[in-house]
């Protein structure tokens, strides 16, 4: 079996531009196409073919001259215009976002090759703002291919170039077998955890070994009876790959791997094809020239819209002519000069003068988030009040009473989250999903004026009870505690999300399989002498991030109340005849309270502040200003004293 030669083929630059312009149609406002993003797919179909020419090309004696050669390569290849939209983008983010933390640690991340992960994590982190609004949300396909980049020249050394009595067929078995068990596993990902499935590495390999595999069979391909078969393929594989591109996206894992299938197909093909020639026209080849700094900006263009913009502004022609723009000057003026530049006499130290650069610019980075931090605090919260408080007492952060995969429970998680109530007064202990996490300034909000206790542990999305019976482990043992603190008197309070976050937002599908395990509850509750109080849904609305709202402009992100209405009231409906079935049963009607039946709209500000951290969790304001009702209808009940 040969090593495979390449010669320049101008419809891979041709498939690179159909690669990014689905991808730039998917992000821009109006989603032209609802797949789009399977662009990416494309280029790393495209990237695994082309390293392994890079790979396959003249050999070198020494695994240090290949290692370094290859990745010096990479790092001139990606890393300047990166570095010069990080720049320009970090700069513009920390004087218009105000919270850029996300967005500066991401662009610091890409820059390392990392941002898939540092997105992963952010992803896992329920209390996270939305990547919508990260400026570097799209980084994380660099690290994919950088992390490939690392790891793939060590299996084609070992296995091929640099092992002795070795083939060609053993390096291109170690990849096929490798890709299939990344391809199982990111199917079985996507299932069970698709941010992993999405932006790791290992569930992402599998494209990037298929174009791998198709280079190195490339001359097989074209030299036996598949020879005349492929032009035609290709021809209604880059139909077919358009055809992907509007997929709907309940398909997207199959039409992933379809997406990959035909890439390859088009890879495959002799220049002789339709398609190749369609794709070798000079508009096509030149976007494929520009792909890379295509790529790099047109997100960070999207994401900065909104605060730069007014909302009549944000046109899809404008973003394309900005991308553009931005695209061609970093082609011309950074990419495509330093990547043909000698930068110094070494390969070694042209990686380390790439990563020298990267460093400054992340401590400039750091250094420009805590000085606007500092600097901005003041009118941030002016007009975004503190999601959380810190902790009655101690005043740690809130997210020490936080239990999930990124933070475990700890032998001091219940004694650090719950607050003594004065004498005489109940103790509030709340159990349930982020749903309860907001309602913090409510309670201690009543912790201050009543003396009442307070106890919050909260475990993001698991609601309580849960409708198997089965107790997510950790909130099992604070509910078997909380169970032995109860006293009297005592009052538990319970939350979760009742409505899908779509439009229109129905009620979830098991809220009336909950509210039966809740009955059960509020039996066991009612022997024990305690009140059971169970918020209501809240409004729920439609913008990705809060920070797309504007204070000016109420209705942008106002929803219409009759709009909403009719879900709620169903959630409700059920959630009285519960109350009405056990006389130790509250219900907290958090509709009427916060988007009383005579408005035409629901608001999340009022008009000076912003109440809501996102489109259905109040933010610590929020639900302050509701503690007064609350405890009004908790007196009137007789479950909380007068002051």
């Amino acid at each position: 079996m040969s090593t495979p030669k390449l010669t320049y083929r101008p419809d891979i630059d041709g498939l690179r531009a159909i690669a990014v312009l689905a991808v730039i149609a998917n992000h821009l406002p109006e989603a032209f196409l609802s797949s789009g993003f399977l662009g990416v797919d494309v280029f790393f179909v495209i990237s695994g073919f082309v390293v392994t020419a890079s790979i396959l090309g003249p050999g070198q004696k020494t695994f240090s001259n290949f290692y370094a050669n290859f990745l010096s390569r990479r790092v001139k290849r990606l890393l300047p215009a990166l570095v010069v939209s990080v720049a320009i983008t970090g700069a513009a983010v920390l004087l218009v976002d105000p919270f850029p933390r996300n967005s500066i640690l991401t662009g610091i991340s890409a820059l390392f090759g990392v941002a898939n992960i540092t997105l992963f994590n952010f992803e896992l982190d329920y209390f996270s703002p939305t990547s919508k609004l990260n400026a570097f949300t799209h980084t994380w396909s660099l690290g994919v291919e950088e992390q490939f980049y690392v790891i793939f020249p060590l299996i084609a050394w070992f296995t091929f170039l640099g092992a002795k009595n070795s083939s060609l067929r053993v390096f291109a078995t170690t990849v096929a077998l490798i890709s299939a068990v990344s391809a199982v596993l990111f199917l079985w990902l996507y299932d069970v955890n698709q941010p992993a499935a999405y932006f790791l590495m290992p569930a992402r390999m599998w494209e990037l070994g298929v174009g791998s595999l198709v280079y190195i069979y490339s001359e097989k391909l074209t030299a036996n009876k598949f020879s005349s078969v492929l032009p035609h393929a290709a021809s209604g594989a880059l139909v077919a790959l358009i055809l992907c591109f509007m997929a709907p996206l309940e398909y997207a894992s199959w039409v992933t791997l379809l997406t990959v299938g035909l890439t390859a197909v088009l890879l495959a093909s002799s220049r002789a094809s339709y398609s190749s020639r369609l794709l070798s026209v000079r508009p096509f080849v030149y976007i494929g020239k520009i792909s890379y700094s295509l790529y790099l900006w047109h997100w960070p263009i999207v994401s900065l819209a909104p605060w730069v913009l007014s909302a009549s502004w944000r046109l899809s022609p404008l973003y394309i002519a900005a991308m553009a723009v931005a695209a061609v000057c970093s082609y011309h003026l950074v990419e495509k000069p330093l990547r043909k530049a000698r930068w110094t006499r070494s390969k070694v130290t042209d990686i380390v003068l790439g990563f020298s650069f990267s460093l400054l610019l992340s401590g400039a980075a750091m250094l420009g988030l805590t000085s606007i931090n500092a600097a901005n605090e003041k009118d941030t919260l002016a007009l975004y009040p503190l999601d959380f408080l810190p902790i009655l007492g101690s005043g740690l952060p809130y997210l020490t009473c936080v239990v999930d995969e990124l933070r475990p429970m700890t032998p001091k998680t219940f004694d650090q989250c719950t607050t003594q109530p004065e004498p005489g007064m109940p103790t509030i202990w709340t159990l349930g999903d982020s749903h309860t996490a907001h309602l913090q300034g409510l309670l201690y909000a009543l912790h201050d004026e009543y003396g009442v206790g307070v106890h919050l542990v909260v475990t993001p999305g698991r609601a309580f009870p849960d409708i198997t019976g089965v107790e997510y482990p950790p909130r099992k043992i604070i509910y078997d505690r909380v169970s032995s603190a109860l006293r009297p008197g005592d009052i538990v309070l319970i939350s979760r999300l009742y409505l899908h976050r779509g439009n229109p937002p129905k009620p979830e599908k098991d809220v009336s399989i909950w509210i039966k395990q809740v009955a059960k509850l509020a039996v066991k509750l009612k022997a024990k002498g305690v009140t059971l109080v169970i918020t209501a849904p809240p409004p729920i609305f439609q913008f990705e991030d809060i920070r797309q709202c504007d204070i000016t402009n109420r209705e942008l992100c106002a929803v219409k109340r009759a709009d909403i209405a009719p879900y709620i009231a169903e959630v409700t409906a059920q959630l009285n005849i519960l109350e009405k079935a056990n006389s130790n049963v509250i219900i907290v009607d958090f509709f009427d309270l916060t988007c009383p039946s005579g408005a035409e709209y629901c608001y999340p500000d009022d008009g000076t502040q912003f109440l809501y951290r996102d489109r259905d969790h109040f933010n610590s304001l929020g639900s302050k200003r509701l503690a007064e009702p609350v405890a009004e209808l908790l007196q009137h009940s007789g479950a909380l004293g007068q002051k």
